[in-house]
């Protein structure tokens, strides 16, 4: 039986948005949160699918377990997804397209507070928070608009 560890991050940042030329591609858009910490949270346009993920650390789990609870109005609107991590186990992919559940794009869009915990099997269990100040901002610029 293993023993789980809380740990608490607060990345007090709101949203950057850059556009990328790499000299090889097309220039394409990101947008990401300027962490204080390790990590940040970062979007990205891929064919038309908003890719929303998380940056930085380093996780144990190939598929983590995801709890979001995005503070909209003073309320919680909580959602858990099943995560994938890179190979080099920096990355969360959260969401593979955030354009096909829409409440939780309008949550996305109007929250000023993102809280995320990561359950992770093998290293214990995780809180982060990020300010999202600009996220309506960074989705439209994500997008094209």
């Amino acid at each position: 039986m293993s023993v789980g560890v809380m740990l608490c991050l607060n990345a007090n940042a709101q949203w950057i948005k850059k556009t990328v030329d790499n000299d090889f591609d097309e220039p394409y858009r990101i947008c990401y949160t300027e962490s204080s910490g390790i990590n940040y949270l970062k979007l990205e346009n891929v064919d038309g699918e908003i890719f929303f993920y998380m940056q930085g650390g380093y996780y144990c789990d190939e598929k983590p377990t995801i709890d979001l609870a995005f503070i909209v109005n003073g309320v919680s609107k909580k959602y858990t997804v099943y995560a994938v991590t890179s190979e080099d186990s920096e990355t969360i992919w959260i969401i593979n397209s955030l354009l096909t559940d829409t409440d939780m794009l309008s949550d996305f869009k109007l929250c000023t507070t993102l809280k995320l915990r990561v359950y992770d099997s093998v290293c214990g269990i995780e809180t982060y928070s990020f300010n999202m100040g600009g996220s309506q901002s960074a989705i439209n610029f994500i997008s094209g608009k």
